[in-house]
């Protein structure tokens, strides 16, 4: 340190450029290149012989109590900015914040952008269900606030007048998304599972119109009450109640009550059994 009085003798700022990030303690550190201070030859001035820097995180932020939680969003080739703690020794560097630049080019790195770049919605290369929307996408510069990482997942708060927009992205291509009429739209391009420990209530005031292409298989453990105000239709190429093995009696169905007992063919049963002998051939009744 060059003083003993911590920030009385002036303030010494840098610009820079992230080269490392694994951080051995996993605090968040990062080893940052930094103009006019390090030498731009890396066999001079390799990266493992830079300081770590300390990241400034907003009050709000509890990652100092986390070990092993990244705080921040630096990658290697993030352009920051930042001050010494040290003053004039320049080896306790701490990052104030990213500035938008290009990594190798000192002139432009200097310069902070006037506008930033508007950042459209990623696209992904995959299949569309034939009952999935469009997207309502259609965010103007500056009013789209996004988080972008390294491997492709988005998440994005859209304030642009007249199509506010909430979207959270995954790089597989599932997605949640909310427009500005409060439609939202939820994909899974895997299994998906939904686990409630305590009791759930479905309320749905319009429709419901569900699709499944494979089996479905429910399981009730207690009793099951359907209750339906309207009508109930029931259309299967096999209907099967009870694992049912005798054929349930439609109208039109060849019937014979067995009071003749000829034993014929519609007739095998004894006199007066009043037993119906043929039925459905696609509904089936548990014995």
């Amino acid at each position: 340190m060059t003083t003993q009085a911590l920030g009385r003798e002036g303030f010494n700022w840098f610009i820079g450029v992230v080269e490392d990030r694994e951080d051995p303690l996993k605090l968040g550190r990062v080893r940052v290149r930094i103009y006019d201070i390090h030498n731009e030859n890396k066999g001079i001035q390799p990266t493992d012989g830079l300081p770590w820097a300390t990241i400034m995180v907003p009050p709000t932020s509890a990652s100092h109590q986390r070990v092993g939680i990244t705080p921040v969003g630096l990658l290697v080739g993030s352009t920051v900015v930042g001050f010494f703690m040290d003053g004039n020794d320049c080896n306790q560097p701490v990052i104030m914040g990213t500035i938008y630049g290009i990594p190798g080019n000192k002139e432009e790195n200097h310069e902070v952008a006037k506008e930033a770049r508007e950042i459209n919605e990623v696209k992904k290369d995959y299949e569309y269900d034939e009952d999935e929307p469009e997207s309502p996408y259609g965010t103007k510069y500056p009013y789209n606030k996004v988080f972008t990482t390294e491997g492709g997942h988005v998440v994005e708060f859209d304030d642009t007048p007249g199509n506010e927009r909430i979207h959270i992205f995954h790089t597989s291509g599932t997605y949640s998304e909310v427009n500005n009429e409060g439609r939202r739209v939820d994909k899974t391009v895997g299994d998906h599972y939904e686990i409630v420990l305590k009791d759930q209530t479905i309320h749905i005031l319009g429709n419901q119109a569900v699709h499944i292409n494979g089996d479905v298989d429910i399981l009730v453990d207690g009793n099951y009450t359907l209750n339906v105000v309207k009508d109930i239709v029931i259309n299967g190429k096999t209907i099967n109640m009870n694992y049912g093995t005798m054929g349930a009696a439609r109208i039109g169905d060849t019937a014979d009550t067995g009071d003749d007992g000829t034993g014929g063919h519609f007739d095998t049963n004894s006199p007066g059994t009043n037993i119906i002998e043929t039925g459905s051939g696609t509904v089936f009744i548990g014995d």
